[in-house]
């Protein structure tokens, strides 16, 4: 049986691709930082294996017999330095295939920060020499679990439309890409079946819950200040201020059909995604 690693199991699609693996009756093993955080993946202590992708030398063990691997992580300013750790030790270790979680606008080319990284970060991968898939979905549906804290969704989106995913149909995908052939060297860009601005994702969650949500466009300049001041560090929200100019220009707003041609269904619409989830994202409003 294939043996699959799984590297950001705690991430909002890692989770669910942990899920789905374990349901599905494959073997698994996930690479963590810290397995205190895994324990409500409710995984086995030979499934856990502590890994630092910053030190090569730490994962020799989180590779060891496994064919392939999904690999997710945030987007730290050496995210790339670490997937070539990782690869080293993959391609070392025998592992055949690594499906990556990359981004709608992986761009080698862009200017723009995080564009760039994960096009140099896809890039890294399809030079690596192990078998490759790169998933490129669009903003997540589970984003909106904290997105509206007391109901009101303030940020500098404008009226700018994003094809927004449900990151059970990603994961879905990702289990489909590592668990059959015929998916090497391939690259699915991925979305909903519509692209929505944040009022109509106000609209849907409000008729959902019956509670009131709502999204009130905010300045960039003074959503900058705003999370400066909450915390945030320069660094990341640079990137975010990045994306949100794009969104408000409506270049996130291109909906793909390729979820569907290789899941044969349709992706999840947000109205349906707001109904299932309700409870979750009632809870904002406590």
């Amino acid at each position: 049986m294939t043996k699959v690693l799984v590297v950001g199991a705690t991430g909002h699609v890692g989770r669910e691709v942990v899920r789905k693996l374990k349901s599905g009756g494959h073997a698994l093993r996930v690479m963590t930082r810290d397995r205190n955080k895994t324990a409500h993946l409710e995984l086995s202590s030979d499934e856990v294996v502590e890994g630092d992708l910053r030190d090569g030398a730490s994962l020799a063990a989180a590779v060891t017999g496994i064919e392939r691997a999904y690999y997710a992580t945030p987007d730290p300013e050496d995210n790339v330095a670490m997937l070539e750790n990782f690869l080293a030790a993959a391609k070392s270790a025998g592992v055949r295939h690594v499906v990556r979680l990359s981004a709608r606008s992986a761009d080698l080319n862009s200017r723009e920060d995080l564009a760039r990284r994960h096009g140099l970060a896809e890039q890294a991968l399809e030079r690596s020499g192990l078998a490759w898939t790169h998933i490129r979905p669009s903003w997540f549906m589970q984003m909106m679990f904290s997105y509206a804290p007391g109901g009101r969704m303030e940020l500098p989106g404008g009226e700018g439309r994003i094809g927004w995913i449900d990151t059970r149909d990603i994961a879905d995908m990702a289990v489909k890409v590592l668990t059959e052939s015929g998916h090497d060297g391939k690259c699915y860009i991925i979305s909903g079946p519509e692209a929505l601005s944040y009022s109509d994702l106000a609209r849907h969650m409000s008729e959902a819950t019956g509670r009131d949500f709502v999204y009130a466009d905010m300045a960039p300049n003074i959503f900058r200040e705003r999370q400066l001041a909450l915390g945030e560090e320069a660094w990341s929200l640079d990137l975010d201020m990045q994306l949100y100019v794009n969104i408000r220009a409506g270049r996130y707003a291109a909906v793909s059909d390729e979820f569907e041609k290789v899941m044969g269904r349709p992706p999840t619409s947000f109205a349906r995604f707001a109904r299932e989830c309700a409870e979750e994202l009632v809870l904002q409003l406590d």
